[in-house]
């Protein structure tokens, strides 16, 4: 089968302050791409919160009771939020779009159901300790535990799941280091941008902090700065302390070795 990649959606997913903030805003300055703010569509749908003690009036809660079941209001709804995506992407004057969202890498099935297995996945990868390191600092309490345990074995799922998928389907599937994506920006862009099908715009680089790029909800770091920096990698070393550190060598050490990342 000969895939049509120019053609396709663009999901974009990965565990958090990894760099999907600000992958979605350097393919959003993209000529023919729109990579708008994140929409918690998944998120939303399966009420998969915390702690939410509304959860029983929210819209997905209170439509079950209707008697439908999840595949038919996946199909119901799925369709309308694609429907969004692509008027999104016209209105911008552009002919393709993409979803970013840390949580996509959960949803990858439910994806390609209702994209029929017609879209490229992004798998944005960072060095699990500093993006833990960094995930202290936000805390984002309402989706994630705060427990440190409980973050590495959450980041260890995000992997899980991401390569789970990408094992199945590596022809739509394309893996994007952070630590490429700010030292080597122009080169690692060109190279996912031809993967994509695209050309490559010096655009993305000149106007990715625009405010036209509309924050919505994202890492607020990202929406601060005008200039792409690799002065964040290795934080661990600094932000942790050697109980964390013992902690993400526990729990993600095969992960660290499989992603080639020296933690010495």
């Amino acid at each position: 089968m000969i895939r049509q990649m120019h053609a396709y959606p663009i999901i974009i997913g990965g565990f958090y302050r990894s760099g999907t903030s600000l992958l979605r805003r350097l393919l959003d300055s993209h000529h023919n791409i729109c990579c708008g703010p994140e929409v918690k569509f998944f998120r939303d749908f399966y009420g998969n919160y915390l702690k939410d003690d509304l959860a029983h009036i929210r819209l997905f809660s209170s439509i079950r009771a209707m008697g439908l079941d999840d595949r038919t209001l996946l199909k119901v709804f799925g369709k309308a939020f694609i429907e969004c995506h692509v008027i999104a992407a016209r209105r911008s004057g552009k002919s393709r779009w993409a979803d970013k969202n840390p949580e996509n890498v959960l949803y990858l099935q439910q994806w390609y159901t209702l994209l029929d297995g017609g879209f490229v996945f992004i798998n944005v990868i960072r060095n699990p300790l500093d993006a833990l390191a960094s995930l202290n600092e936000v805390g984002f309490r309402k989706t994630i535990p705060q427990d440190f345990i409980k973050k590495a074995a959450l980041y260890n799922e995000y992997l899980d799941k991401a390569f789970s998928f990408i094992d199945k389907h590596p022809d739509i599937s394309f893996t994007l280091r952070y630590e490429d994506l700010v030292q080597n920006t122009r080169e690692t862009l060109s190279e996912l941008l031809s993967y994509l099908g695209e050309s490559y715009d010096e655009a993305m680089l000149r106007d990715f902090f625009s405010h036209h790029r509309n924050p919505g909800i994202e890492d607020p770091k990202v929406a601060k700065t005008s200039s792409i920096h690799p002065y964040s990698i290795d934080r661990w070393k600094t932000d942790l302390n050697e109980a964390q550190i013992s902690i993400c060598r526990e729990h993600l050490g095969s992960w660290i070795a499989k992603l080639k990342y020296n933690n010495s």
